[in-house]
Parts: C-alpha cells; structure tokens; sequence
C-alpha cells in the first residue's frame, strides 16, 4: 500500500531549485496547522456538527475545551486562510449548551442545512459603486 504524504512539501525557492526538508517540529507544526483548518471547517456542515452530538463529543469537557481553542482562527493571520466563514459563526453558537442540545432535533439540523444552502444559492459578489466608475468618473 502507498503511504500518503502527511503534509504539503516546501515550496520552491524563487531560483527555482527545491528548498530544504522541513525540521521535524516545523512538519509537525504545519500537520497540526492543516489539521486544525481541516477540522474547524468541518464545523460549516450541521450534519458534522449533529453527528458529533450523536457521539456524545459535546457532553466530554475536554472537547468543548479544544472549541475554544479554536477560536484563535478568528484572528487575521489565520482567518484569512478559512474557505467556509459559517464554520465561524458554527464555533461560536457551539459555545451555547443550549445550542448544543438543539442538534438533537433532526427538524432543527434540517432547517440549518435549508438556510446555508438558500444563502449560498443567493450570496453574490458585488463590485462596490466606486469600482464601477472609469478614471473621467462615468460609470461602466
């Protein structure tokens, strides 16, 4: 069986030639940090986050413990490396018991798997006002 690499290679130098091999703690440092992305992100899905309720990972201190941890991926030199925000404003509402205890209810997981999918069919990106404007100040 192939064994699977465990974490991005270095990138290249700007010369072009391959850097040097990574120290042992700075690879385990960069397995740490895409495990963390990894799982954090998984915190956007209210299926992940009702089958962590059903394996009762909610009711052990150390894992609500480990979610506010995480919340060091709110600070910009690491939120800027988040594709799914919802995993945000998920890690916050996780801090609630009462939110927790919600996840219970496969009517309430359903109503939270109905609202992403209607914001991302909705969610555009739109140049601001003045992006649209051309440098004699007519607008496109």
């Amino acid at each position: 069986m192939q064994e699977l690499p465990t974490g991005l290679p270095p990138p290249p130098l700007p010369d072009g030639s391959a850097a040097p091999p990574r120290s042992q703690e700075r690879q385990a440092n960069l397995i740490r940090f895409q495990s963390e992305l990894e799982f954090v992100q998984c915190l956007a899905n209210p299926l992940y986050l009702q089958e962590l309720f059903v394996q009762k990972y909610f009711a052990q201190k150390e894992f609500l413990n480990y979610l506010k941890y995480l919340e060091y991926w709110r600070e910009p030199e690491y939120v800027q490396f988040i594709t799914y925000p919802t995993c945000l404003v998920f890690l916050t509402l996780l801090q609630s018991e009462s939110f927790r205890a919600r996840l219970a209810d496969p009517g309430f997981v359903t109503e939270l798997c109905r609202i992403g999918q209607r914001h991302h069919e909705t969610w555009r990106v739109e140049k601001p006002p003045d992006a649209l404007k051309t440098d004699d100040g007519k607008t496109n």
